[in-house]
């Protein structure tokens, strides 16, 4: 496959966002806007330790081949011990400046041009714990607008490790990550609930009665049990004890995140719709307004930012 001669003279930049289970690249021209995609489930625990110059000449050889003099910029579990380059997290707070500086070339892939990795992040949660990220730092950016205010902002992205960040103006002052997603995977999978929340399918109305059941007196622990007992007491429906579940977990989330950040401005939501959606729900019970972004546009957005500010 050769690339269209529009997009051989147009194109400024690959991106790569490469996760533990999944591959995401875009091929970009000056201004941001996406030439082409190229996706794969090739995360890096598909990829052996010294084959991460073939899985890229496999995965975008066709952009190689036509494109020798357009960089790479690589975010993600790429940069993790167990992916290209082990790549130091930088400590918050973090500015679009810091993570510049932070780049790591890297020169051995032969690949025949320059190539980057993107640091992660470090800080401290709410609870003031060691916390991490990994790909998220790039989502961040990519929701950043060129006429944000030097106030302070909270960002949350859902998902199986859902991160909730403080931003002052255009700087990450620190995050704290909620295992939410994992929980309600390792749950409905293998705790006595796989008989009674298997159907991880969505329905509002029994998502808005977790979501008020969070809120009661007796802690989360205690909550998911009735995610069994609301089903065999006949008060709720097999096939809607998934949403339940899923209210409750997030609800507890968003009491507990929110009471310790006390949003001041609306809550940005970077992820899919689906979750974008749930957390929206749950932070408009709660009295919070939102507004989303599509977590692929942002990390798109973000490594293009980046690489602008890089001079790439």
């Amino acid at each position: 496959m050769t690339a269209d001669p529009k997009t051989t003279q147009t194109a400024r930049l690959i991106a790569v966002d490469w996760g533990t289970t999944n591959f995401r690249a875009s091929l970009l021209d000056a201004d941001g806007a996406v030439l082409d995609r190229a996706q794969a489930a090739r995360g890096i625990l598909h990829v052996e330790r010294d084959g991460f110059g073939t899985a890229l000449d496999e995965l975008l050889g066709h952009w190689l081949a036509d494109l020798p003099e357009v960089p790479l910029l690589m975010a993600g579990m790429v940069g993790s011990a167990d992916g290209l380059r082990e790549v130091p997290y930088l400590p918050c707070p973090a500015s679009v400046d810091d993570i510049v500086n932070a780049l790591v070339r890297v020169d051995d892939l032969g690949l025949g041009r320059a190539a980057y990795i993107v640091p992660g992040l470090s800080g401290r949660s709410v609870a003031d714990n060691p916390d991490v990220m990994r790909g998220e730092e790039i989502q961040i950016l990519g929701a950043l607008d060129d006429g944000d205010t030097p106030g302070e902002r909270i960002v949350c992205l859902p998902g199986t490790h859902s991160k909730w960040v403080t931003l002052a103006g255009r700087q990450v002052r620190g995050f704290s990550t909620a295992m939410t997603g994992d929980a309600f995977s390792a749950l409905r999978g293998h705790t006595l609930l796989k008989r009674f929340a298997a159907d991880g399918g969505t329905d509002n109305a029994a998502f808005d009665r977790g979501l008020a059941q969070a809120d009661r007196p007796g802690g989360l622990l205690h909550h998911l049990f009735s995610a069994r007992t609301e089903v065999l007491l006949g008060d709720l429906p097999a096939d809607r004890a998934g949403a339940y579940l899923s209210g409750l977990l997030i609800g507890d989330e968003v009491r507990a995140m929110t009471d310790a950040l006390t949003p001041a401005a609306p809550v940005t939501l970077i992820g899919n719709g689906i979750l974008n959606d749930l957390y929206a729900r749950a932070l408009d019970a709660r009295g919070f307004a939102t507004r989303t972004i599509d977590g692929d546009t942002a990390a798109v957005r973000g490594l293009h930012h980046l690489a602008r500010h890089a001079a790439l």
